[in-house]
């Protein structure tokens, strides 16, 4: 099931990708340079702002927002351009385009599908994901007991959990905690939504064992759950 959601959004976005190159050339030929380089600066800024706000919030490292800023920002005046470019060819059938691509987008296919799947799931009962226990820190897997779909690759966000937690620094392990708040939010599925929690989770563990008193500061300092905990766990002056 994991590797046909993957392949599912693949061809989503080269779906996507294709349409947007094709609105883009329309928007090249039926509307005139200048509105077409009005269009594409406010709503790269637009778009670029939105990207750094939502990085700030959750305390991305530099590397990270200067990375997604100028790509955030280069994809929103495309997508924007590549709007009006159909507008300007087929009119207001561009507003069914865009809700056809939304409707069968990845994330309401998987909402949609989750939803389905909550309703039989109460009359079963439900398969728990176990982990190895928290003394030795291993977490060389995330496998539902009898799940057919064990044997399938991990997806990328559950690689870095391959090797032993306690095997990584503590910025290795402050960034994977970090990281691993964008990763379950992408999770499509209970069962892969409770793996990445399960993580976490053991992320904290690791943490709380290295740290405690460090640990308890930043616990009262009543942290967001997608904040960085470096700077109480790290000496670095800069994160």
């Amino acid at each position: 099931m994991v590797d046909v959601e993957l392949r599912y959004q693949r061809i989503w976005r080269a779906a996507v990708g294709l349409l947007a190159i094709l609105g883009v050339v329309s928007a090249l030929v039926f509307v005139s340079p200048g509105t077409n380089l009005v269009v594409f600066m406010i709503a790269a800024f637009t778009a670029g702002a939105i990207c750094l706000s939502i990085g700030l919030g959750r305390d991305l490292p530099t590397s990270d927002l200067l990375n997604m800023v100028p790509r955030g920002a280069v994809l929103g005046g495309l997508c924007v351009l590549a709007i009006c470019g159909y507008a300007a060819a087929i009119g207001v059938r561009t507003v069914t385009l865009l809700l056809l691509m939304v409707g069968v987008s990845p994330p309401v296919i998987g909402w949609l599908r989750s939803g389905r799947a909550d309703r039989p799931a109460r009359e079963r009962p439900r398969r728990t994901i176990r982990l190895p226990k928290a003394s030795n820190r291993q977490l060389n897997a995330v496998r539902a007991e009898d799940d057919p779909a064990a044997g399938l690759p991990m997806p990328k966000y559950l690689v870095a959990v391959v090797r032993s937690v306690g095997e990584l620094s503590d910025e290795e392990l402050c960034l994977a905690w970090r990281r691993s708040f964008t990763q379950l939010q992408r999770a499509m599925g209970p069962d892969r939504r409770q793996a990445m929690v399960d993580v976490r989770r053991a992320y904290l563990d690791e943490l709380e064992r290295r740290h405690p008193d460090s640990f308890a500061i930043w616990l009262a300092s009543n942290p967001r759950a997608a904040g960085n905990p470096a700077r109480f766990f790290t000496h670095r002056a800069d994160h």
